[in-house]
């Protein structure tokens, strides 16, 4: 199973709404590609888990960095692992604040924690620290409310 992690920066502070329409065409376009992962948001930054065939990933992560609502995207690691982390989420979504990104991490933010890593670690210590959050379930907007 191919996966790529990767992180950016929004163009701008997405409100929840903006998140849940976010969170909702990514499941859509996830789903109908059979890629699953999870995607955090912390003060403004993303990171995100994307697995399934290569093909796929890549073809998702090409429009990923297209899209508008952030920019420095940066691809932190790829590479394959025997079996599929997250069989159950086509997009498994945590909005963290800082205080659970310090319990979780002990690191006070999110700049501090890629800084205080060496570059040829953070992608096995970002793929670590995303797939607690499946294991645990830690998730947000688990059902998505219905759009009117």
């Amino acid at each position: 199973m191919y996966h790529l992690v990767y992180t950016s920066h929004a163009t701008h502070p997405l409100t929840p709404e903006d998140l849940i329409e976010l969170l909702r065409e990514s499941r859509a376009n996830n789903k109908a590609c059979h890629i699953t992962g999870m995607l955090l948001y912390l003060n403004g930054k993303f990171i995100q888990i994307l697995e399934g065939k290569k093909e796929d990933v890549i073809r998702i992560y090409a429009n990923i960095c297209l899209d508008k609502r952030h920019h420095r995207v940066i691809m932190i690691m790829e590479g394959n692992s025997p079996n599929r982390i997250f069989n159950d989420w086509s997009m498994g979504f945590k909005m963290l604040s800082h205080s659970e990104f310090e319990d979780i991490t002990g690191f006070k933010d999110i700049d501090h924690f890629f800084n205080e890593n060496k570059a040829k670690d953070k992608g096995n210590l970002l793929y670590t620290f995303l797939t607690l959050f499946y294991k645990k379930n830690i998730v947000d907007y688990a059902e998505l409310p219905e759009t009117e």
